[in-house]
C-alpha cells in the first residue's frame, strides 16, 4: 500500500479533528438554535444527503478503476475513464439542481415547522443542495487522486475544512444566523476542501488529458453498468447513516429528531474513526486485483478484519457502556435521557458493520459488486419495514434495534455465501480474524466502567481523562494479546516508515 503512514495518520488526523468538532459544533448549535431548529437542521442534512444518491456508484467506480489502471500500468485507460465520468457528472449535477430546489420546498412539509422557519428552512436545505451538486464535477479528480491512494491530499482540505468550520460556527453561530449561516458555511467549506487536492493532481497524473473523443455511447453505457451496483450499495450505506433520523422526523417530529440526531451524529463519528482501514484499503484490494496479486490480497483481507474490529472495540465499547455519561457530559444536559439506549444500541451496530463494510469494497474490488448489492438492499428493505413497526410498538430506541438486527443479518449472510468464497477462506479463519481482539477488549472494559460510574463527571472535560485512560489500557490489550506477532511487526515497521511491508497471514 502506497503512503500507507502518512495516509492513515491524515485520516486519524482528519477524524480527530471531526470529532472534536462535534464536541464543539453539536451543543454550540443545539443551545444556539434550540431543540426544534437543531432538529430541523438534522432533518435537512439526513433528506439531502440522498441526493449524493444521483453519484450512481460512479465514484467507487473511478477508484476501483484508477487503482486498476495505476496496477496494470495503464495511463491512457485513465485518461478515457476520467473523460467519461466527468461527461456523466456535469449531466449529474444537473439533474441533483433540480430535484434539489423540490425537496428543498417540501422540507417543511415533511417535518412539522414554525411559521417563522418555514422560509429558513427552505434557504438552507438549497444551499445544502448547492453543496452537494458541486461535489460531483469536483468530486471526480478527488477520486482520481484517491485510486492511487494520494489520501494524504485528500486528508489535508478535510482536516483544515474541518477545523474552519467548527471554529467558524463557535465564533458566528452564537450570534445569530441559525439554520441559514449554517448551510452557507457548509457550503463554502465543501468548496475549500474539493479545491484544495487539485494542486496535487499534475504531479500524480502528469500523463492525465481530458479528450471529447474518449466519450462515446459504448463507453458510458460501460462504465455507467458497472456503476449500478456500486449505486444500489451506495443507497444501502445511506440507509445505515441518514434514513433513520428521516423515519424519526416525519413520524414523530422535530423535538423527536433532535433526541434521536444526537446519537446518531456519536455513531457517524464513531463508524468513520475506525473504518479508516476499510478506506484505505479499497484502492489496494483494486490494485492487487489489477496485478493479479490474489494471495496478498486475501492476506491483507485478513488483517483488516481484525484490525476494523479492533479499531471498533476501542471506540465503540464506551458509547456501550457507559451512553448516559457521554451523552449527558458532551451536551451538558440531562434532559436526554431517550438518547440513551439509541446510542447504546448504534454503538453495537458501529462493531457489526465494520466487517459488512471492508468485505464490500473487498467484493467491489474483485468485481462482485452485482451480488454485495444485492444483498444490501434486501437489508435496506428490512431495516425500513423493521424501523417502522418498532417505532410504532417500542418508541425511539426500536429504530436503532431495526438497524440492528437488519446488519447482523446481512453479515450472516455475506461470510459464508459471498467473502468466504470469494477470497477462499475458511468461515473458521473469519472467526479467528475477526474475533481475537474481543476478549481483551472486553476485560478492559470492566475497569473503565467502575472508574466511570465511580466518578461524578459533568462535562467532557471531566470524562476526557477516563476516555484517555480507556484508549491506553484497550489499545495495550489489544496490542498485545489481539494481534499476532506478525501483526504487529508489520505495523510496527509501518508506523516507523518501513517500506514494503506485507501483510501478514494471521495466525
Amino acid at each position: 500500500m502506497r503512503f500507507l503512514r502518512r495516509n492513515a495518520l491524515g485520516v486519524y488526523a482528519v477524524y480527530g479533528a471531526t470529532i472534536v468538532s462535534g464536541l464543539v459544533v453539536t451543543p454550540i448549535t443545539l443551545h444556539a438554535l434550540g431543540e426544534e431548529a437543531f432538529g430541523i437542521w438534522a432533518f435537512i442534512g439526513s433528506i439531502t444527503i440522498y441526493l449524493t444518491l444521483l453519484d450512481f456508484g460512479l465514484g467507487p467506480s473511478v477508484v476501483r478503476f484508477t487503482a486498476e489502471a495505476r496496477g496494470r500500468g495503464a495511463p491512457e485507460d485513465t485518461n478515457r475513464l476520467a473523460s467519461v465520468a466527468l461527461v456523466l457528472y456535469g449531466a449529474i449535477g444537473i439533474v441533483t439542481l433540480a430535484l434539489g430546489v423540490v425537496i428543498s420546498w417540501l422540507v417543511p412539509v415533511l417535518i412539522e415547522t414554525p411559521d417563522d422557519l418555514v422560509g429558513e428552512s427552505r434557504l438552507a436545505a438549497f444551499l445544502i443542495t448547492l453543496s452537494l451538486v458541486v461535489r460531483f464535477p469536483l468530486g471526480l479528480f478527488y477520486n482520481l487522486l484517491g485510486g492511487h491512494q494520494r489520501f494524504d491530499v485528500q486528508n489535508l482540505g478535510n482536516f483544515i475544512g474541518t477545523i474552519a468550520y467548527a471554529a467558524l460556527v463557535a465564533v458566528l453561530i452564537p450570534r445569530g444566523g441559525g439554520i441559514v449561516l449554517l448551510a452557507v458555511l457548509t457550503l463554502g467549506i465543501t468548496l475549500f476542501r474539493l479545491t484544495l487536492p487539485l494542486f496535487w493532481l499534475r504531479r500524480e497524473f502528469p500523463e492525465l488529458r481530458l479528450r471529447r473523443d474518449y466519450v462515446s455511447r459504448r463507453e458510458i453505457r460501460e462504465l455507467a453498468s458497472v456503476s449500478t451496483s456500486n449505486f444500489l450499495v451506495h443507497i444501502a450505506n445511506k440507509v445505515v447513516f441518514s434514513t433513520d433520523v428521516v423515519v424519526v422526523g416525519i413520524v414523530l417530529g422535530a423535538t423527536a429528531t433532535a433526541f434521536y440526531a444526537v446519537p446518531a451524529k456519536l455513531f457517524q463519528l464513531a463508524f468513520g474513526l475506525c473504518s479508516v482501514g476499510a478506506i484505505l484499503m479499497f484502492p489496494a484490494f483494486a490494485q492487487h486485483e489489477g496485478a493479479q496479486e490474489e494471495e496478498r490480497q486475501r492476506r491483507l483481507l485478513l488483517v483488516g478484519l481484525r484490525g476494523s474490529i479492533a479499531a471498533g472495540l476501542v471506540v465503540a465499547l464506551p458509547l456501550l457502556l457507559i451512553p448516559d455519561l457521554v451523552i449527558e457530559a458532551w451536551l451538558r444536559k440531562d434532559t436526554f435521557e431517550e438518547s440513551t439506549a439509541v446510542m447504546a444500541l448504534l454503538a453495537v451496530v458501529v462493531l457489526v458493520h465494520q466487517p459488512i463494510y471492508l468485505l464490500t469494497n473487498y467484493l467491489i474490488a474483485r468485481a462482485r459488486q452485482n451480488e454485495i448489492a444485492r444483498t444490501l438492499i434486501v437489508g435496506v428493505v428490512l431495516n425500513v419495514v423493521l424501523s417502522l413497526a418498532f417505532l410504532e410498538l417500542v418508541g425511539l430506541w426500536g429504530v436503532a434495534l431495526a438497524t440492528l438486527i437488519a446488519d447482523a443479518a446481512v453479515l450472516a449472510y455475506v461470510v459464508p455465501a459471498m467473502a468466504a468464497p470469494a477470497a477462499r477462506i475458511s468461515i473458521v479463519d473469519f472467526g479467528r480474524a475477526t474475533l481475537r481482539p474481543v476478549l481483551p477488549a472486553a476485560a478492559a472494559a470492566i475497569p473503565l466502567v467502575l472508574v466511570a460510574r465511580g466518578l461524578d463527571t459533568d462535562t467532557v472535560l471531566e470524562l476526557a481523562p477516563v476516555g484517555i485512560g480507556w484508549i491506553a489500557l484497550c489499545g495495550l490489550a489489544i496490542w498485545r494479546f489481539g494481534l499476532d506477532d506478525g501483526e504487529r511487526d508489520v505495523l510496527e515497521r509501518t508506523l516507523r516508515g518501513g517500506r514494503g511491508a506485507a501483510a501478514p497471514e494471521p495466525l
